[in-house]
């Protein structure tokens, strides 16, 4: 287990926060329910729990699926279970997908940027509590990962914050989110944290493929010393192998404005790739406050 494991545990809310944001997002909800009330384009047309009438395919069946839906004859036929999807389902789900990759644990002002994803994770999962919605985690990354199946908003967030806390303890392979969202039934909101660092191209694909099927918004995390190089003379950096190691000095001018050149181009080139997938974005620092992040998010998301 990578020792970066243990150390960033400490930065992670615990049951006390984790309540405290709970109380945090009902007192966001009061907020938006006094600012707006017309009906964003991914809100459900009724105000009933239960699945809508308008038949719209028959798809394999995925964990968390309602057994209710199983379509028998098909799932005979191929002997694979499968169910049929509505157009409308009035319970929505919505997909929070954490990345957990090794730059995720990176922090300099008191907390991580994993951390600091758990927090708005947290936020955005208790704001449609009272709607009943049920919210889907993937936690995809290079240090593995799990999924948890569409429950509580709750019973989400404690499962998650366990499995963090215990360092990733039966961690399995890394969850494939693109293949995973692909198969998940259209329409659900899908909310995409990261830092975006070393995205593979499959990683675009896959956030382009999750944009034309679902409501897909993208939050960047980031900290403030990945902005800009301070100067504290030769400084010794580290690559993600073993043997890439090196010397840099942090003092000479040029240099840290190549670093904060180099920066800008990172994310200006997000901000690119996102609205060509025509997904709605923020950035969060590790030094912002979540709770007042949230509260745009949660408007447009129909939170």
């Amino acid at each position: 287990m990578d020792s970066r494991l243990d150390v960033h545990k400490k930065f992670l809310p615990d049951q006390a926060e984790l309540a405290r944001l709970e109380v945090q997002a009902s007192h966001i909800r009061a907020l938006q329910r006094g600012r707006t009330s017309e009906r964003l384009s991914n809100q459900s047309h009724s105000h009933f729990i239960g699945r809508g009438l308008d038949f719209e395919e028959v798809r394999a069946y995925s964990p968390g699926d309602d057994i209710r839906a199983m379509d028998w004859r098909v799932t005979a036929r191929t002997g694979k279970p499968h169910i049929k999807v509505y157009r409308e389902e009035h319970q929505r789900v919505m997909v929070l997908a954490i990345q957990t990759s090794s730059s995720m644990l990176f922090g300099s002002s008191g907390t991580t940027k994993l951390a600091q994803a758990v927090r708005m994770a947290a936020l955005l999962a208790f704001s449609v509590q009272r709607r009943r919605d049920r919210v889907c985690v993937l936690l995809p990354g290079d240090l593995g990962g799990i999924e948890i199946p569409p429950c509580t908003p709750r019973d989400a967030m404690w499962r998650m914050l366990d499995f963090l806390s215990r360092g990733y303890a039966g961690a399995g392979r890394a969850v494939p989110w693109g293949s995973r969202l692909a198969s998940m039934p259209r329409g659900r909101t899908v909310v995409m944290i990261s830092d975006f660092l070393d995205w593979q191209d499959g990683d675009w694909r896959g956030l382009k493929q999750a944009a034309s099927r679902h409501h897909l918004a993208a939050v960047q995390i980031f900290d403030p010393r990945e902005c800009t190089m301070p100067d504290v003379g030769l400084a010794r950096m580290a690559g993600s192998g073993a043997d890439e190691a090196f010397l840099i000095d942090t003092g000479r001018r040029r240099g840290r404005e190549a670093y904060a050149e180099r920066w800008e181009e990172h994310r200006h080139e997000l901000a690119r790739r996102l609205t060509l997938a025509r997904a709605p974005f923020w950035a969060v620092s590790t030094t912002d406050d979540v709770a007042a992040c949230v509260g745009p998010m949660a408007t447009l998301l129909g939170a």
